[in-house]
């Protein structure tokens, strides 16, 4: 399992078999970009693999475990499109529901399917991702 610092969260192997996932953008309460949470998920699909691992622990740094969607680190992407573009005001919903069927159900259900022990070690608000992601694991 790769350890270190990602963008969003932390990685440490402590203890023996140990696994630590700490959110690490405080300043934000750890609101979760798209990005962050293709990386949990491969980083849950590394934990799955590693025999070391026994346990996986999610917690948050500063005040908050996880506010959410970090919606303004989540930029629409702009340039050339074979698709007409959505006029302004109907683009949000849209967005949104590919989020959630793209990233954030397959991040709920990653933390569901681990053969490893998860716990999510709240010390803080959890809203919207982080209380689903707290749901998922098997111990809050």
């Amino acid at each position: 399992m790769q350890t270190g610092s990602f963008t969003g969260f932390d990685v440490e192997l402590k203890d023996p078999g140990i696994a630590w996932i700490r959110f690490n953008t405080p300043e934000r309460l750890n609101g979760m970009s798209t990005a962050i949470k293709r990386d949990l998920i491969e980083t849950l699909a590394q934990a799955q693999m590693d025999n070391r691992v026994r346990v996986v622990v999610f917690t948050g740094s500063g005040r908050a475990f996880c506010a959410g969607d970090d919606l303004k680190r989540d930029k629409p992407v702009s340039g050339q499109s074979l698709l007409p573009e959505i006029p302004r005001g109907h683009d949000t919903p849209i967005a949104t529901y590919d989020a959630l069927r793209l990233v954030s159900q397959p991040l709920n259900s990653a933390v569901r399917n681990l053969d490893k022990l998860s716990i999510a070690a709240i010390n803080g608000v959890a809203i919207q991702t982080g209380f689903t992601l707290a749901l998922a694991c098997d111990f809050r």
